[in-house]
C-alpha cells in the first residue's frame, strides 16, 4: 500500500442505495503505520463524509490532489484540511453547501494551492473578498470555480457602483474623512447613478461612512475579479491549444 500514487474510494464507500455506512470504517486504513506515504491524488468525491472523517487523511504526507466534491462536509472539515498545507495543490469542495464564507480563512493557510473549486457551495461574496484580497496581496496565483451566484455578481459589478471613479472623484476609502459634505455628496452620486440603492443624502459622517463601506468594496470585487479572470484566461488558453491540436 505504501506504492500507491492515485486512489479512489469513492466505490468502496458508496453501495447502490447510496451511503454504506460500514465502508466509512475503511478511511481508518489511512492511520495505519508507514501506509499510503506516495499517495499523490485521493478521490472521495460523491460519497457522504463526517467532517471528522478528515482526521484520517490530514496526515498523508505527499496528497497534492484532494477531491471532496459532494460529500457533504462543512467548515469543520476544512480546518482539518489545513495539516495538508506543506504539500496540497488541487482540492475540489464542489456542492458541499455547508462549506461557508468561514472556510476562508483556513483555505488561505493552504498556501500552495493552485486551484480550488467552490461551486455550489455555501461560499458567498464575503468569503470571496477576504480570500481573493489575500492571494492577491501575496502575489499568488490561483485557480478558482465559482459559485454561480458570485459569478452573477461579479459579471454584473458595474451595476454596484461606478467601477473606475476618475478625478476629482476618489478611489482611496482612506481619502473619504478628508472630503468635504459636497465631495461627498458628488462621489456618492456618480456611485448611485451605476446603483440607485446608493444613497446620497444625510449628514457628514452618514455620507463618510457610506462612501467608505462603498469604495471598500469596491477594492475587494476588484480582487475577486482578477482571480476570476485569471482562471477564465486559463480556460480560454487551454481550449485554444486543443484547438491547435
Amino acid at each position: 500500500m505504501s506504492e500507491i500514487h492515485t486512489l479512489n474510494l469513492t466505490p468502496s464507500l458508496m453501495d447502490q442505495s447510496g451511503l454504506n455506512l460500514d465502508a466509512l470504517d475503511l478511511l481508518r486504513v489511512f492511520t495505519k503505520p508507514n501506509s499510503f506515504l506516495f499517495l499523490a491524488e485521493l478521490d472521495l468525491g460523491g460519497s457522504i463524509l463526517r467532517d471528522s472523517d478528515i482526521t484520517h487523511i490530514h496526515h498523508l504526507p505527499r496528497v497534492s490532489t484532494l477531491m471532496l466534491n459532494d460529500t457533504e462536509i462543512s467548515d469543520e472539515a476544512v480546518f482539518h484540511l489545513v495539516r495538508l498545507r506543506r504539500t496540497l495543490l488541487n482540492l475540489d469542495l464542489a456542492g458541499n453547501m455547508r462549506v461557508t464564507d468561514d472556510a476562508a480563512a483556513p483555505l488561505l493557510r493552504l498556501h500552495r494551492l493552485r486551484s480550488l473549486s467552490l461551486i455550489e457551495t455555501g461560499v458567498g461574496m464575503s468569503g470571496l473578498r477576504k480570500f481573493a484580497s489575500s492571494v492577491r496581496a501575496e502575489g499568488r496565483e490561483i485557480d478558482v470555480e465559482f459559485p454561480h451566484g458570485c459569478e452573477v455578481y461579479i459579471n454584473r459589478i458595474q451595476h454596484h457602483y461606478l467601477i473606475d471613479p476618475a478625478p476629482p472623484l476618489i478611489r482611496d476609502p482612506g481619502a473619504c474623512a478628508s472630503l468635504s459634505i459636497g465631495a461627498l455628496r458628488r462621489n456618492l452620486a456618480a456611485h448611485a447613478e451605476c446603483n440607485p440603492m446608493i444613497l446620497v443624502g444625510g449628514t457628514k459622517e452618514e455620507m463618510e461612512y457610506r462612501l467608505q463601506d462603498v469604495l471598500e468594496r469596491r477594492q475587494a470585487d476588484l480582487k475577486v475579479r482578477e482571480v476570476m479572470w485569471r482562471e477564465r484566461e486559463e480556460t480560454t488558453a487551454d481550449e485554444s491549444d486543443d484547438y491547435e491540436d
